[in-house]
């Protein structure tokens, strides 16, 4: 073996994740999102009732988790509809997060926000779990 043979620098090749496993992974980030979401808005009714401090910080937070909610549902919906194409997926998309925006900036803290909230976050929920299925099933790259 010849030393500049022992010393060149070999190219390692390096795999990168693909858009769809990427979409995928946003998908699974946006069902645990809603599943949390849920889960908030079925935990503050004794929030309220046992520390209203407590209630009104929390409370404070739903334009911030909106923002998140969004970011996450833009990276996971807008690949994996290049891909799919089911318009169906977006606009569930859109009616969970139109649902959310009304509940966190039109209402306080009350049955009907409540029951905006858990509806918002049910159907992301559906939505995120149905694109990631049709991303799973669908194999054509990105355009």
């Amino acid at each position: 073996m010849r030393l500049t043979d022992a010393l060149a620098i070999r190219s390692v090749q390096v795999d990168q994740p693909s858009s769809a496993a990427v979409a995928r992974s946003f998908d699974v980030v946006g069902t645990a999102l809603s599943g949390l979401c849920m889960v908030h808005c079925l935990s503050m009714p004794g929030l309220v009732v046992a520390a209203p401090a407590a209630a009104s910080m929390l409370g404070g937070f739903h334009p911030l988790l909106l923002v998140l909610v969004a970011a996450v549902a833009g990276w996971s919906f807008v690949p994996a509809f290049r891909r799919h194409r089911d318009a169906r997926v977006l606009a569930l998309a859109s009616l969970g997060l139109s649902l959310l925006t009304v509940a966190a900036f039109a209402f306080d803290e009350g049955a009907l926000e409540m029951v905006l909230s858990l509806a918002g976050a049910t159907a992301m929920m559906f939505a995120h779990v149905r694109n990631r299925a049709l991303g799973r099933a669908v194999e054509r790259p990105l355009t």
